[in-house]
């Protein structure tokens, strides 16, 4: 994931944050207008859903939502990738213009049936 990210936005700009083990990454409520990506790092979601170094935390969430209704925390020290959401957007955009909004509809789609159960 790391590569596809890294051929549509300029990856050496953006920010990066450490995250001590036991330390949230993203918590319940947060806004999703940042998307993080483990560069190094082990983490876990609410669901038990376990995340290495190069994946997105939570992007469905990030792309359909206002705000993360799931939480991310480091279960050892994480180096994080910190998105803004309008980068993500303008990477994707240059793809054609309806690359942005297929995005958030199949993640709307699988985050809506993700929380359903």
């Amino acid at each position: 994931m790391i590569d596809l990210l890294k051929s549509l936005i300029d990856w050496d700009a953006q920010p990066r944050r450490l995250v001590e083990a036991g330390t949230p990454i993203i918590a319940s409520g947060e806004p999703t207008r940042l998307i993080f990506c483990l560069e190094d790092g082990q983490a876990r979601d609410d669901d038990g859903h376990d995340y290495g170094a190069g994946e997105l935390l939570l992007v469905c969430e990030a792309l359909a939502l206002d705000h993360y209704r799931t939480s991310v925390a480091a279960l050892a020290p994480c180096h994080l990738v910190a998105i803004h959401q309008d980068v993500l957007e303008s990477g994707l955009k240059r793809g054609g213009r309806l690359v942005w909004p297929l995005s958030r509809s199949i993640a709307s789609d699988i985050t809506r049936r993700r929380l359903a159960g």
